[in-house]
């Protein structure tokens, strides 16, 4: 319980076997109040790995990225690979709700634990899969990454300097939207379970959540208006002016779509620096308008914001209703008082009296509120309660597994 309502997601199971590609997608359904029990082969998984690394107070290292991606959750150990580990797995999974997996196309049939197979001893299980182009296709097998994915997504193509290679998107933006987009159908099938009592194989493809995931660059521009995008730079290709401007003690961003902001834009770039040619009609209507002249409409944002402050560009932009935001370092972000004010980061304490600050909720129910409800567990730290508290092995057999090295 939450104050006084259960969490949303309060008595469902989910089986996590997803590694990072799919690990944010547990992540919001354990933050929602799902028993999310992430399935670790015996030590630990590998992305626990992944720098950079906190060090804890008994000196162990986690990697940043997987404390952020597993709060909420519980771990056991278990080897898939073995004939004992698979029938372990078989027993959990006739009780939960759904289970999460990144593994290639094929790996969990091979294993005998398949959707079929999930099915015959769970007829309502879910089964949602995050693989890099699908479970059918020409291109199943291949192999892909978050680099990957944002270039055949189509997010690479662009991103950066016109005459220079691409860049690649932070902080694993695949992943997340992919997660994300799992996460949601996940929710789908479960309501549909609960109505039919018949679960579903939910396929998720990198490549396809990172070229539908946005309007602006991605296939939607293409489909709305004709318009194929290109790398400009920080700005986007179908939006002028748009990206990133000098200001006395930073940068701020700056996108112009809709006729009436341009207008409110042009008379604040009038009333700082005198600028006529500003005002000019030619610039008026929607950005497609003013893509030819871009380059100088660049000059005329340049010397309005090289007049202000951060703070004066984003605070006055936003009270003329100009979509101006500050382009934040990581030191101003934590301090960022709009943050502040919404309680954004949350303390969250570890074993060894250590605290971390965590991004917090991202979206908000007022009847069933999202919370981080522990850090990410150490590999196997479950293992007791689950397999002797839950399933009922006994103290013989868990000590015979773990000696063979299946837990």
């Amino acid at each position: 319980m939450t104050g006084l309502h259960a969490a949303a997601l309060e008595g469902r199971r989910v089986l996590d076997l997803a590694g990072a590609s799919g690990a944010y997608c547990g992540k919001l359904l354990a933050d929602m109040g799902a028993d999310v029990v992430k399935i670790e082969p015996p030590g630990g998984a590998p992305e626990r790995r992944t720098p950079p690394c906190w060090r804890d107070a008994d000196g162990t290292e986690t990697s940043f990225a997987f404390l952020a991606a597993n709060t909420s959750k519980r771990s056991v150990t278990l080897d898939l690979e073995r004939s004992a580990g698979r029938d372990v797995f078989l027993l959990l999974a006739a009780s939960a709700d759904l289970v999460i997996e990144t593994f290639p196309p094929g790996t969990l049939e091979e294993r005998g634990l398949g959707y079929e197979a999930l099915r015959a001893v769970n007829p309502r299980i879910v089964l949602t899969s995050i693989t890099g182009f699908g479970q059918t296709g020409p291109h199943r097998a291949y192999r892909s990454c978050d680099l990957v994915a944002g270039a055949v997504g189509g997010a690479l193509y662009v991103t950066g300097e016109a005459d220079d290679p691409p860049v690649s998107l932070a902080a694993a933006q695949s992943y997340v939207t992919a997660s994300s987009f799992a996460a949601v159908s996940s929710l789908v099938a479960l309501l549909h379970a609960s109505h039919t009592g018949c679960g579903q194989h939910i396929d998720v493809s990198l490549q396809e959540a990172v070229a539908s995931m946005t309007h602006i660059c991605g296939a939607g521009k293409f489909l709305d208006d004709g318009i194929v995008p290109r790398r400009r730079g920080t700005g986007l290709f179908a939006s002028v002016p748009s990206g990133a401007y000098p200001c006395k003690d930073g940068l701020v961003y700056l996108m112009v779509n809709r006729p009436h902001h341009w207008k409110a834009l042009a008379e604040w770039i009038h009333e700082v620096t005198d600028n006529e040619e500003v005002l000019d009609a030619m610039f008026e209507g929607p950005s497609s308008r003013r893509q030819e002249y871009r380059e100088l409409i660049d000059v005329f944002v340049s010397d309005l914001t090289q007049e202000l402050t951060v703070a004066e560009a984003y605070h006055e932009g936003q009270r003329r209703r100009i979509a101006f935001t500050p382009v934040n370092t990581a030191a101003r972000l934590v301090a960022d008082p709009q943050l502040a004010a919404r309680d954004y980061f949350v303390p969250l304490a570890h074993a060894g009296g250590a605290t971390l600050a965590y991004p917090g909720a991202p979206y908000r129910h007022d009847k069933t509120p999202w919370a981080l409800r522990g850090p990410a567990p150490r590999a196997g730290e479950h293992n007791a309660s689950v397999y002797q508290g839950e399933l009922g092995l006994t103290t013989d057999r868990i000590r015979a597994l773990h000696d063979d090295g299946v837990v």
